[in-house]
């Protein structure tokens, strides 16, 4: 069967481009009862726990995404329940958070879900020999997920949740280094997006598959930090591309956290020259791209209560042939 009529044959009949949607979607704290996130105090009610999984299943619904990378899991059991009652199939964390007194929750995961087949799913491990002179770990371990998407085949997608901006503290405080710990920080956010890297350069080596990184990048992907994941030069592998960008006519910058009225866009979902219609290798197009926000621009107390505090990104990419 040739691969332009698999591309358009959906549901038995219907002849339209193939579509994929993918999203990133910051949960903010999901965490169960009894246990606390960061805090003794940190406890959610039972109906405030309800009404967070009830809010978090209709985003997910309203997304209707194929695929999506979660950041904040500490209850993955509970999410993983609620993913599967409304068609994802397939669901993974590669790391637990850390537990201390037996119900305080800190160092939340990622973690992704699917409605096609997750082949594999590992953590994204650093280069030993440099991530040692380094000294070098994660903030928070990356999950790579090799999954099969129809017509496309085989694609390599990495779920990050990188450094915050928070300061990354010394062993002793004193005030005059407070501008070091700061930077201690974007060098964190620096090197974790430089393995990264180094990982999807690696594997488009070797495996030669397209590539998708989403996630909350607690910063704005024109910060030095995150330079690497620009296209590099010519001689050398295609770096990856901001979905947004990838759109065929400007769409407008749309933020997905604030800071009090300030608005930055902190959450990319980013993709490969096989995504890019201006590529040979274009397999997909991105079509749209959307920010679902009402629960941060104009919140409605009774439904968003225990709304996340990020936007939630979905694109969308149709099949090009």
């Amino acid at each position: 069967m040739e691969l332009s009529f698999l591309a358009t044959v959906m549901d038995g009949c219907s002849l339209r481009p193939h579509q994929i949607k993918i999203t990133t979607f910051n949960l903010f704290n999901y965490l169960a009862p009894p246990g606390a996130y960061y805090d003794f105090e940190n406890i959610y009610s039972f109906a405030h726990w309800q009404d967070k999984q009830h809010w978090t299943l209709k985003q997910i619904e309203a997304s209707d995404a194929d695929v999506i990378g979660f950041q904040e899991i500490f209850s993955a059991d509970a999410l993983e329940e609620q993913l599967a009652s409304i068609g994802y199939p397939y669901f993974a964390v590669i790391d637990e958070p850390k537990v201390e007194s037996d119900f305080i929750h800190s160092e939340p995961v990622v973690g992704i879900a699917s409605r096609y087949p997750l082949l594999s799913v590992s953590a994204v491990e650093p280069d030993l020999l440099a991530s040692k002179e380094l000294g070098f770990t994660f903030s928070r371990a990356p999950l790579h997920a090799l999954i099969e998407l129809p017509v496309i085949g085989k694609v390599d997608c990495v779920v990050v949740h990188f450094k915050s901006q928070r300061p990354k503290a010394l062993s002793e405080e004193k005030f005059s280094l407070k501008q070091v710990e700061s930077w201690r920080s974007t060098m964190q956010r620096g090197l974790e997006a430089r393995f990264i890297d180094a990982f999807f350069t690696e594997r488009k080596r070797t495996k030669g598959y397209p590539q998708l990184l989403m996630g909350d990048f607690n910063r704005d992907l024109n910060s030095a930090e995150f330079s690497c994941f620009h296209a590099n030069n010519a001689d050398e592998i295609r770096g990856l591309s901001d979905s947004k960008r990838l759109l065929a006519e400007e769409a407008p910058i749309q933020a997905t956290h604030y800071y009090g009225a300030k608005g930055s866009v902190l959450d990319y979902i980013m993709l490969s020259e096989e995504f890019d219609r201006n590529s040979a290798s274009c397999l997909f197009e991105v079509s749209d791209y959307q920010v679902s926000d009402s629960h941060l621009v104009n919140p409605i107390y009774a439904i968003d209560r225990m709304a996340s505090d990020h936007g939630i990104v979905t694109i969308t990419l149709t099949d090009r042939s």
